[in-house]
């Protein structure tokens, strides 16, 4: 296997391919395209644009509109897409990669694998690792925003069990995600979280001021979801965060029995394990 590099930075107009390392450099106003594949699944990347996660695709099912990520420094100011920043995008095999962002103040590495299963399964593993290093001569407030719009057919609905876990079915299946910090930043989860209808949360986030998500715990019809992660990182230091999100879409046959059970089962699950 060969790693694949991808830079999207802004100052770069020409496209320079540098055969050897697999590094591709783009424009800002270029498409920049990267697939993850494993199996039964593929997930598809816009690296130049806040589309970014724009495909999900599982056993035939497409179930994703968007996920992507936004960042403020501080308490004022609006949130801006991580695709604003120059990046470098390292695909280390089909099913996993590495993206780097580097802002004024600090650098956001990010570690996305995928795994999915054999197919006619119905289920597939995504797992994002995420560190936020502080470059600056000076505490660092950093706000980070997890935006999610997956489509599962039909009503769906969105529950947040918890502050760290969402789930949502609809009539092709389920997706549930669990998001925790996972070192340096001293918080066992996510600070705030929103389940809404679209956009409603998109349009605040993207609004040009700041924006704190409202703990709003569930929603119905075409929703979406999000998760807050507000990180005080001294100088010098790093938080680390995690999340792992779980698709299940099973066969057309068996669909409308496991969507009509599946947000029983999965509340009694998580009351059982707290």
């Amino acid at each position: 296997m060969r790693d694949g590099t991808i830079s999207t930075a802004r100052k770069f107009i020409p496209i320079l391919l540098v055969s050897a390392l697999g590094i591709l450099c783009v424009a800002g106003s270029a498409t920049a395209q990267v697939t993850l594949a494993d199996q039964n699944t593929t997930i598809h990347i816009t690296t130049n644009s806040s589309a970014g996660m724009d495909s999900w695709v599982t056993d035939g099912q497409s179930i994703l509109n968007q996920q992507w990520f936004w960042y403020r420094v501080g308490p004022s100011g609006g949130q801006s897409s991580l695709d604003t920043l120059p990046s470098t995008y390292t695909q280390i095999d089909a099913a996993d990669i590495k993206a780097t962002f580097t802002g004024a103040d600090f650098i956001v590495t990010a570690k996305l694998g995928l795994s999915g299963s054999a197919p006619g399964n119905g289920t597939a593993d995504l797992s994002l690792q995420f560190t936020v290093q502080n470059t600056s001569g000076s505490t660092l407030n950093f706000h980070f925003f997890e935006y999610s719009n997956f489509t599962l057919g039909g009503q769906n609905i969105a529950t947040f069990v918890d502050s760290n876990d969402v789930f949502q079915s609809g009539s092709l299946g389920s997706i549930t995600e669990d998001a925790a910090a996972t070192g340096g930043s001293g918080f066992a989860a996510p600070m705030h979280y929103e389940a809404n209808v679209f956009n409603s949360t998109l349009t605040s986030l993207t609004s040009g001021s700041p924006y704190v998500l409202d703990q709003a715990s569930s929603s119905t019809g075409n929703v979406t979801w999000a998760f807050e992660w507000d990180l005080p990182i001294a100088v010098g230091k790093s938080s680390q965060f995690s999340k792992n999100i779980v698709v299940d879409v099973p066969e057309p046959a068996t669909v409308g029995l496991v969507a009509a059970g599946l947000a029983g089962l999965y509340l009694v699950r998580r009351r059982r394990k707290s």
